[in-house]
């Protein structure tokens, strides 16, 4: 039960902001095994780390204001013009801050940098692993995903010890196999229904490294069958410490929370 990797959703999003640099330094601080994070590229081809396609409304202020609206796209906005909004505070009153009640804000964060954020892995005084999520998908607000993969993986390229790449989008994931057969490609997928093993042996035959599924579709049947085709196999997103039980159980190798801290307890 030891060896499980705790994953900090986003750097831990029911703690610190998620994907600023505030949640990943705090996720270090605290002894986490890595984070997960979303890469994206702005209009001027840096990757930077956010969520959703377009800025989110609930996370985003300007001027003191949280957005409205239709916001503006990732991929519309160059790096410099990122840097005007403040991602360090939900809005109180939405959703997303009653989903997140120990979460504590951290002002005047801005959306980081891939780069920024490696920096600071690298840096790190035990081994402290990123799960690079390519975030992109046929959505028409989603950019290019051969570019993001091609970007993210010369962001990287020289910390491959330090990074696993996982997304749905799995051209990106094939891309960068293609690019680089060294680096580590865990294949995400939603929640499915049905005989998973058509889908395992897809992730396989593509020379995926892992399978990192949402944590329903972990049982004793499917880990068996993943690692009978030589998969890794984590999951997320598990925030209940029953749950967190039950997966640890399985001995996974990695298991992705936005409560870190919960899963550190139980380990």
């Amino acid at each position: 039960m030891g060896k499980t990797l705790n994953i900090a959703h986003r750097g831990g999003a029911g703690l610190k902001p998620e994907n600023t640099l505030a949640a990943f330094s705090n996720a270090i601080a605290r002894g986490y095994d890595g984070a997960e994070l979303d890469v994206q590229l702005s209009a001027d081809g840096v990757a930077v780390v956010h969520h959703d396609f377009r800025l989110n409304p609930v996370l985003a202020r300007h001027a003191g204001g949280w957005l409205t609206g239709e916001t503006p796209r990732i991929r519309d906005l160059s790096y410099a013009a990122l840097q005007v909004f403040d991602v360090g505070r939900p809005d109180p009153h939405s959703d997303y801050a009653r989903a997140h009640p120990k979460l504590t804000a951290a002002e005047g964060e801005r959306i980081p940098t891939l780069e920024a954020v490696l920096a600071r892995a690298v840096a790190a005084k035990n081994p402290f692993t990123l799960f690079v999520e390519l975030k992109s998908s046929n959505d028409p607000d989603s950019g290019d995903a051969i570019a993001l993969a091609e970007e993210t993986l010369s962001v990287v390229e020289d910390a491959l010890d330090r990074i696993i790449f996982v997304g749905f989008d799995w051209r990106g994931l094939l891309r960068v196999k293609e690019l680089e057969p060294r680096a580590r490609c865990w294949f995400s997928s939603d929640k499915l229904q049905g005989d998973l093993k058509p889908t395992l042996d897809g992730i396989k035959a593509s020379k995926a490294d892992g399978w990192f599924p949402h944590y329903a579709n972990i049982t004793e049947e499917t880990v068996a069958y993943a690692r009978q085709l030589g998969l890794k196999v984590g999951a997320w997103t598990v925030n209940d410490p029953n749950e967190m039980k039950k997966l640890l159980a399985l001995d996974l190798d990695a298991l992705c929370t936005d409560r870190p801290d919960l899963l550190q307890a139980l380990k």
